[in-house]
């Protein structure tokens, strides 16, 4: 039992190493590529940066960058694209923690982490898919 929880360790550390330099290094070729083409998802640099004129700045938001538009975004080398690359992928990082510690505990058949960890999950996706859909900022 000792092992398989050295294992998790181990795999759980590769996961959040990997996901945060993939979402670092996402999120820095984002900026930087938001700054050679001045601008990106078709707005200018001016107008993303534009935070006096309320309704500019509002008008812009994640949702209008919806997570399937991210391929394309990667495709066509648009800023925006990366930068909701490396913050969905920030995001689901520890859900994927989640993930990889529910097959372990499902594993060792300790049903008491397997429960906590389902009513987290259910938590999580709870707020990230459905209470955005009931809230209109």
């Amino acid at each position: 039992m000792e092992e398989i929880s050295q294992k998790l360790i181990n795999i759980v550390s590769i996961i959040l190493k990997g996901a945060v330099f993939l979402s670092m290094g996402s999120i820095i070729i984002g900026v930087i590529l938001l700054f050679v083409k001045n601008g990106g998802d078709g707005y200018s640099l001016q107008t993303l940066a534009n935070y006096s004129n309320y309704s500019v700045a509002k008008s812009y938001s994640s949702s209008i960058f919806s997570p399937a538009k991210i391929p394309y975004g990667i495709i066509t080398l648009d800023p925006i694209g990366f930068i909701s690359l490396g913050l969905w992928v920030l995001i689901f990082t520890p859900v994927s923690v989640l993930f990889t510690s529910l097959v372990d505990y499902i594993y060792n058949k300790n049903k008491l982490y397997v429960v906590l960890t389902f009513m987290v999950l259910f938590n999580l996706f709870t707020a990230i898919f459905i209470i955005p859909s009931f809230v209109h900022l």
